[in-house]
């Protein structure tokens, strides 16, 4: 059996790339070319196990896990549009996750990616940078001993 954090992982990139007017996505790889732009970048995150499942369990039963990958907007426009832009692609970005029945699918009892909030920069280069970075959540069931 396969990871299901890697499935997620995988999966994600997959329903990025196919957000509208998203021209590259990467993971785990943070550096930027404007010539890209706008890009997204999935970085692998973090995961936690359920503290309420008892410690007296055998180590090969399974454990429900939160992952939290952090999912980054990068955009480049002019200064009185690249906050509009960022949104707009922040929209999109959490409508695709939220829709993809696969990502579901790989979900604890199908819940699917919660989304928990964003994080916002702009910064200076040839035009105005934009990015968002996006916050989700996904529970899984881990089965030690099968992945």
């Amino acid at each position: 059996m396969a990871d299901p954090r890697e499935l997620i992982l995988v999966r994600l990139g997959l329903v990025i790339a196919g957000v509208e007017d998203i021209r590259k996505v990467k993971r785990n790889e943070l550096d930027q070319n404007e010539s890209a732009l706008p890009l997204a970048v999935i970085l692998d995150g973090d995961e936690t196990a359920d503290d309420s499942d008892p410690v007296s369990r055998p180590p090969t039963a399974p454990r429900i896990m939160t992952m939290t990958p952090e999912i980054y907007v990068i955009v480049a426009e002019k200064a009185a549009t690249v906050g509009t832009k960022v949104n707009l692609l922040r929209s999109r970005v959490i409508n695709a996750i939220a829709a993809d029945a696969e990502i579901i699918a790989l979900t604890k009892d199908r819940e699917g990616g919660r989304y928990e909030g964003a994080a916002s920069g702009l910064s200076r280069g040839r035009s105005m940078m934009g990015e968002v970075g996006l916050s989700f959540s996904f529970r899984y069931v881990l089965r030690p001993g099968s992945i």
